[in-house]
């Protein structure tokens, strides 16, 4: 089962990740409340005080991944950078709020449905590319 989090916890996650800090350090710096630590290592502009209110499921968060609950389109474009190194004008375009001919391959694809929120839908174009748009519905 993957968790449904807020965008925000998303972003504390993904500077976690880029700051290359190890799973087990995340962990133990909110299972012992010292999330100063974490601040340290991101260069202390992050509250992280919002892993106190998951910390049941993190483990298993940043094992498996995560959707977000409600996701924005900057918010899209942020995670899109983040999580996958995909940058708008370099490896899709944009179009009235739709992302466009992101090529994707099947393991990044799998990753971007996990923590696409529910008001958004992938289309694929042609063989790899896809188109990201909101559902209407």
């Amino acid at each position: 089962m993957v968790h449904e989090i807020t965008l925000m916890d998303a972003y504390l996650i993904e500077a976690l990740k880029t700051a290359e800090v190890p799973d087990n350090e995340i962990l133990e710096a909110v299972s012992q409340q010292k999330i100063g630590n974490l601040k340290d290592r991101t260069g202390g502009s992050f509250d992280f005080t919002s892993f106190y209110e998951i910390e049941a499921y993190l483990p298993e968060i940043l094992q498996n991944g995560y959707q977000v609950k409600f996701l924005t389109f900057p918010g899209l474009k942020r995670l899109l950078e983040l999580k996958l190194e995909k940058k708008e004008d370099v490896d899709y375009t944009v179009h009235e709020f739709q992302i466009e001919g992101l090529a994707l391959t099947s393991i990044e694809k799998v990753e971007l449905e996990t923590f696409l929120s529910r008001n958004w839908m992938i289309e694929s174009t042609d063989g790899g590319v896809y188109t990201i748009k909101p559902k209407t519905e």
